[in-house]
């Protein structure tokens, strides 16, 4: 193996750990290493070995050079981001024993190298991967998320309690952009025609964000259960056994119904997974499959109601990265990053972020109308 196939070392009980048996050969791919590497993510490898293979995630304790951005790495089990939290989601087993049609990549090894390092090796999932699907296999996604967290919510099993679990994961992410003063900044840097889609928006959604409180107060107020908080398409896969399979469980924690959706609506389009897709088109495929998911599952709830804690969840999620796209447009490292990353220019980029900022403040501007 070359070094640039191999930047990790392999230990050879840990091979024999994960294949469940002694391993003559092998080989190692990293996976996407320009988009993983981050403060709490140390990389993704695809080890092959003997006609079989596994995926092997390294968690890490790093260092961020700024505390006050949205993914900073945490040391406290409480912190939104906690480094370890991933980790022990599949070394205690939480992640093996999920109810409904919604699971993890099963558990082939959890290891703990260093104190501020956890290696975790699972299934290889067979099946077609989120950013290939069609709109079709939103469907079943969300409906088989349904199936999971009503579960969790009706009681019928019982909701973690681990102390390292997330909690008000998505106050906690209002909380970094109240401390970042989001959309009450001077009009600096807005003339630049790429915003101008964005900028136009600044009067309704600093609106909305001043209603932040009741829009949480409305998230919170639905049936607790156990939440994802990443669940955008590049971390489902639609398996080959049918079930729908969610990876990188690093914000896994107790939060409510409803709040993971705008990752599958929102985000599919602000992370250009699928560009200039319609939004109606989306909320058409997962908003009422994840109804019948709940309803087939025993959480009765009408409509109106799920509507409601889903466009509260999606608006103080989304709104705020508003001003954030400032920052994306004015730094030419960023752009040119960017512009790798999503294959288009950045205008375009930000003419799709500003649909869907739009679109969360119209769903915000109905959660406060429906709740008066």
């Amino acid at each position: 193996m070359t070094e640039e196939q191999l930047d990790i070392e392999l230990d050879e009980a840990d091979l024999a750990g994960a294949f469940g048996r002694a391993v003559s050969s092998y080989s190692v791919t990293a996976i996407d290493p320009e988009l993983r590497l981050h403060s709490v993510t140390g990389g993704v490898w695809r080890v092959r070995a003997d006609g079989d293979s596994r995926i092997v995630k390294v968690v890490r304790h790093g260092v961020d050079d700024r505390t006050d951005q949205l993914w900073v790495a945490g040391a406290d089990p409480s912190h939104r981001n906690y480094w370890k939290r991933e980790w022990l989601a599949f070394a205690e087993g939480l992640l093996d024993t999920l109810p409904g049609g919604l699971r993890a990549p099963r558990t082939s090894l959890t290891t703990e190298p260093a104190e501020d390092e956890c290696w975790i090796w699972m299934e290889d999932v067979a099946g077609t991967p989120g950013t290939e699907w069609d709109l079709d296999d939103f469907d079943a996604a969300a409906f088989d998320l349904a199936s999971t967290q009503a579960a969790y919510a009706t009681g019928r099993s019982e909701l973690p309690s681990q102390p390292w679990l997330a909690r008000q994961w998505l106050r906690g992410w209002t909380e970094v952009s109240v401390a970042k003063d989001v959309l009450v900044g001077d009009d600096d840097g807005w003339a630049d025609e790429r915003l101008a889609p964005l900028a136009a928006l600044r009067p309704r959604a600093a609106a909305v964000w001043a209603a932040r409180e009741q829009l949480l107060g409305i998230v919170e107020a639905a049936p607790p259960t156990l939440t994802h908080s990443d669940l955008w398409p590049t971390n489902l896969i639609a398996a080959e056994d049918g079930t729908t399979v969610a990876i990188d469980w690093s914000q896994i924690g107790i939060g409510a119904l409803a709040q993971d959706l705008d990752q599958m609506t929102l985000d599919t389009v602000w992370m250009q997974v699928r560009p200039g897709e319609s939004l109606d088109a989306l909320d058409a495929h997962v908003v009422p499959s994840y109804l019948s998911g709940l309803r087939s599952s025993g959480v009765d709830v009408d409509e109106a109601q799920l509507r409601r804690w889903y466009a509260a969840a999606a608006s103080v999620h989304y709104v705020p990265m508003l001003d954030y796209q400032l920052v994306n447009v004015s730094d030419p490292t960023l752009v040119l990053d960017q512009e790798l990353r999503f294959g288009r220019p950045i205008a375009e980029v930000m003419a799709d972020r500003a649909r869907v900022i739009e679109r969360a403040i119209e769903l915000g501007e109905r959660a406060l109308e429906s709740a008066t």
